[in-house]
């Protein structure tokens, strides 16, 4: 099975920290970040890695090189300039031949990614977004009021739930044409322009520990949560 890992952001978030190494090469333990992720999903019969590299991309490949130390495949491409989250999956075009994982580098997570292709298999899906439910108590009493202004009803303290993106996607070759080769495109246009095209887009929700360490906070938790034996999981949704 094959995935392509989105290496090529400057991590602005995790700055002064991302001045000296790329995101992806942040340490977790003995490890960096992008190790653990490889290792988990070699774990799952993944071989074959396509790493998506920009900023620091040079540390990334001294590092990793061709992954036959871990086991794998590792082929990269370089942008020349950013091209967004989307953008360079381009070069994937007539390379895939058969659905794959998509997944941003700064995630930390436990889902079966193999569970999340079966699905998209089975369900003849052209794009699946891999959902993480989230629960959030409002701390205060909700109230809704009328046209004229009538209170209509008063909740003390709702739960609201969520389903988020999680930055991970089980993506068919055929939807790989409708990423443009040479402009900057996101995952979420890609998600857009495959549902105003008619293809099938499908969410996935999981409930296997998922965080992303894209921010200080976050990344500080995920360090202390592997220190003390645990599968570090998000506790909430951070604007």
């Amino acid at each position: 099975m094959e995935a392509s890992i989105l290496c090529g952001g400057e991590g602005t978030r995790l700055r002064p920290l991302t001045y000296a190494v790329p995101k992806p090469m942040l340490p977790l333990g003995s490890k960096p970040i992008l190790e653990v992720t490889i290792g988990r999903m070699r774990e799952q019969n993944f071989r074959t890695f396509y790493l998506m590299v920009n900023y620091k991309a040079e540390m990334i490949r001294s590092y990793f090189g061709s992954g036959k130390s871990l086991g794998v495949n590792i082929e990269y491409f370089e942008e020349r300039t950013p091209r967004g989250t989307a953008g360079p999956l381009s070069e994937l075009k007539g390379r895939v031949t058969s659905p794959f994982i998509v997944m941003n580098a700064d995630l930390l997570t436990s889902i079966r990614f193999q569970d999340l292709l079966q699905f998209h298999r089975k369900q003849g899906a052209d794009l699946t977004v891999a959902l993480k439910r989230f629960d959030r108590k409002i701390a205060y009493g909700v109230v809704e009021v009328g046209p004229d202004f009538g209170i209509t009803e008063l909740k003390e303290k709702p739960i609201l739930s969520f389903l988020i993106n999680s930055g991970i996607y089980a993506v068919s070759p055929d939807t790989l044409s409708l990423i443009p080769d040479d402009s900057r495109f996101h995952m979420t246009e890609l998600v857009k322009s495959a549902i105003s095209k008619g293809m099938k887009v499908l969410g996935y929700e999981f409930t296997e520990a998922w965080r992303d360490i894209g921010r200080m906070d976050d990344y500080l938790k995920a360090i202390n949560d592997m220190e003390n034996g645990l599968e570090s999981d998000a506790d909430g949704v951070f604007a």
